[in-house]
């Protein structure tokens, strides 16, 4: 209530904290966060990792996330196991442990990977390679890993969740968290991928680093003018 302006990262976070704290609406402004395109420029060529991580030549989904629970690694698991059967398919899972860490000790498909923290160049050309990023997550104050996607050429497929729909738009196959939602989002990436890619790019281009540079200078300005 102190400060001339509040800068939050989503629409959504937006209008949670007016909600929230009663906060002015005219001093509560989206600066989003921004990806550099310079990331597609360190990118770990497809055969490298799938030497290096045992990929196989199938198809690849992967999920850059902490394993938290509002992040649904589980939900993933469970689409491996009932629905997403294909012997030649893998799940990759990158990022650090997290409190959920345990429900991926005890998964026993093969076709899972738990690569832990991977190196940038390593991480972009997963998604470079990918058939798709699937991102189930429940709760999301943004979303990078959703641009960084789009950045490399990478179909998306996510929750409705929070603030996803709002930052994907309609660059990406954004579902409901359930199973029948989620059974055929696969196929539907791979009939649709050069269309989600188009769009992935365009829509990436609306996350840049200079774009949300000139959003923060613009709050400073407000901030400036209203003490």
């Amino acid at each position: 209530h102190r400060a001339s302006v509040v800068a939050v990262p989503s629409d959504y976070v937006r209008e949670s904290v007016i909600e929230a704290y009663r906060a002015d609406p005219q001093r509560v402004l989206v600066v989003p966060h921004g990806i550099d395109p310079a990331l597609a420029e360190e990118v770990t060529p497809a055969d490298e990792l799938r030497r290096l991580y045992g990929l196989g030549e199938g198809p690849v989904i992967v999920y850059p996330a902490v394993t938290h629970p509002h992040k649904q690694h589980q939900f993933l698991l469970q689409m491996m196991a009932r629905h997403w059967t294909d012997p030649d398919l893998r799940l990759v899972l990158t990022g650090g442990a997290g409190f959920a860490e345990a429900q991926l000790a005890a998964c026993t498909d093969p076709r899972v990977l738990r690569l832990g923290r991977v190196p940038a160049a390593h991480r972009n050309g997963l998604l470079a390679m990918a058939a798709a990023l699937v991102f189930p997550s429940q709760y999301e104050g943004f979303g990078a890993p959703l641009i960084e996607a789009m950045t490399l050429g990478c179909p998306v497929v996510c929750s409705d969740a929070t603030c996803l729909p709002g930052i994907v738009a309609d660059a990406g196959l954004v579902r409901p968290l359930t199973a029948l939602a989620w059974a055929d989002v696969l196929d539907e990436a791979r009939l649709r991928r050069e269309q989600l890619v188009a769009a992935g790019y365009e829509r990436a281009r609306q996350f840049t680093a200079r774009a949300s540079g000139a959003a923060l200078a613009a709050a400073y300005a407000r901030a400036w003018q209203h003490p």
